[in-house]
């Protein structure tokens, strides 16, 4: 797969983060059976991602708790951003 745009040293991080917590969910994973491989705690931990979209639907909490998050994020990104006086 060839990427038709460049992503910024930020995108990048956020993708470490992710990886790591994926690592983290396969450990967790093999915590409930210490006997999975870890190609099938990998395969576990895929079908989980796979299945939040249905989850957020049956968990309006859930849900709420990401809007939540979400907002947050963007209060701090334009709590960041310059103003100009016009």
């Amino acid at each position: 797969m060839t990427r038709k745009y460049k992503l910024s040293a930020k995108a990048v991080d956020t993708r470490i983060l992710a990886i790591c917590a994926l690592d983290r969910l396969i450990d967790y994973i093999r915590t409930i059976d210490p006997d999975l491989k870890p190609d099938e705690a990998t395969l576990l931990a895929a079908i989980t991602l796979h299945s939040l979209p249905q989850l957020f639907q049956e968990t309006p909490l859930l849900v709420d708790r990401f809007r939540d998050a979400a907002a947050e994020m963007k209060r701090k990104r334009n709590a960041q951003q310059p103003t100009t006086n016009d």
